[in-house]
């Protein structure tokens, strides 16, 4: 009887071991199926993600060489202006000089001799218009003469008031120019501030253009150990079939083992199921 029992449970187990093995020949190789699947879309994904990143820095790499570019050109525009800005400090003092000084000293000179002026012209007047009125209209001897000058000088505005009208035309504007002086002077000093802040903001941006500059040696690295990941993934993904396949059959080879291993259990407990001595085995 208890040979039957310890032949049942050999039995028992070396069927049950049997079955592990053909099932988990079976099953490994469905489930190494799955995960080489799940594996290769997951790396797969991985390296399409990969290329999009080195897309990306090629554009960020791109798009900050256009930027430092930019800024390389704004920076010498803004020196070139501070520059000349500062250059043209130079003519605003002139024309301040010549606006404030030179011009209304000029008009108060011109206005001191108008009225000399004005003089001479109401002499100069007078004599154009008595040439004007000199006629000989007469008969001498029974033959008419007739002669004048040929002066036709006959204006509604006298010379000397015309001359004096002038020189009242120019009343306070010498003291108008003179006035142009301080807001020049405002100008200046606005001018001499704009052209320091504008070599500040130059600074500024070569500092940030300095600083940018190096971001590109930093997406150089990015862009290599990037692609060298995608070429090792793509590798990976390359050697994975071969690699699972391997791993699969060895797996079988085990679960196969695992079976053959069995076949001594079912063979005793067989016999001792049946009751027969191993030793009669013959």
């Amino acid at each position: 009887m208890i040979r039957r029992i310890l032949g049942f449970i050999m039995l028992f187990i070396g069927l049950s071991g049997l079955a592990l093995g053909i099932g988990g020949a079976l099953v490994t190789q469905r489930l190494v199926n799955n995960v080489g699947q799940a594996l290769d879309q997951s790396l797969r994904l991985v390296s399409d993600s990969l290329d999009t990143v080195l897309d990306t820095l090629e554009l960020t790499r791109t798009t900050v060489g256009q930027v430092n570019d930019s800024m390389e050109t704004v920076e010498t525009a803004a020196v070139n202006l501070s520059q000349t800005i500062t250059q043209t400090r130079p003519l605003l003092d002139q024309v301040n000089q010549i606006a404030s000084t030179d011009v209304p000293d000029s008009i108060e000179a011109v206005q001191e001799t108008i009225p000399n002026v004005a003089e001479v012209a109401g002499t100069i007047d007078a004599t154009l218009r008595a040439l004007n009125d000199f006629r000989i209209d007469q008969t001498i001897l029974g033959f008419p003469i007739q002669y004048d000058l040929g002066i036709d000088y006959a204006p509604a505005v006298p010379f000397d008031e015309s001359i004096s009208a002038i020189g009242s035309s120019l009343d306070g504007i010498p003291d108008r120019l003179r006035t142009l002086e301080t807001y020049l002077n405002v100008t200046d000093e606005n001018m001499a501030t704009i052209s320091r802040d504008i070599l500040l903001i130059a600074a500024d941006l070569k500092t940030i253009n300095s600083r940018v500059a190096d971001v590109q040696p930093l997406l150089d690295e990015y862009t290599r150990l990037v692609t060298t990941v995608n070429d090792n993934i793509r590798q990976t993904r390359a050697s994975l079939s071969d690699q699972l396949e391997q791993f699969k059959l060895a797996l079988i080879i085990v679960f196969v083992w695992v079976g053959l291993t069995q076949a001594a259990p079912i063979y005793l407990g067989w016999e001792l199921l049946r009751g027969r001595e191993l030793s009669d085995t013959r």
